[in-house]
């Protein structure tokens, strides 16, 4: 049985070869925290060449920091933002950090943010629900 099968995880078939994970960013260091320990929990479980972390703003790497130390092997990447919902960031300013970054040797998918799966959704349902007293 393999880790994503105890885990419960459908596997999808593999369309990148990279996942970058795209946090906000934040100039207080605390913030990052978070994040970094997702980055180490997917490394330790898929490999640190399966993923890796990036900030879109205010702090690093930058998308273009990694993007720029990728493996040159790597032709299709997606990006997948951590972030609840689509506003003007998902938008307007990562796409156009994206287009600014493919070539034609390299090509960069935006992914729905994580707030969009349906996963996601039941979590933060349940975390209320605990506040609430109702789990």
């Amino acid at each position: 049985m393999t880790h994503q099968e105890t885990l419960g995880i459908k596997m999808l078939r593999k369309e990148y070869d990279h996942i970058i994970l795209l946090a906000h960013g934040s100039p207080d260091i605390r913030w990052k925290e978070p994040f970094e320990t997702l980055y180490q929990q997917v490394t330790e479980a898929y490999g640190a060449e399966q993923v890796s972390l990036a900030y879109m703003e205010l702090t690093t790497p930058s998308l273009e920091d990694v993007v720029e130390q990728l493996d040159p092997t790597h032709k299709h990447i997606a990006v997948l933002p951590l972030f609840l919902a689509v506003g003007r960031h998902l938008r307007r300013d990562v796409p156009a950090q994206i287009t600014a970054l493919q070539t034609d040797q390299l090509q960069i998918t935006l992914l729905p943010p994580i707030g969009d799966d349906d996963l996601v959704k039941q979590a933060m349902q349940t975390v209320v629900a605990t506040h609430l007293g109702k789990v």
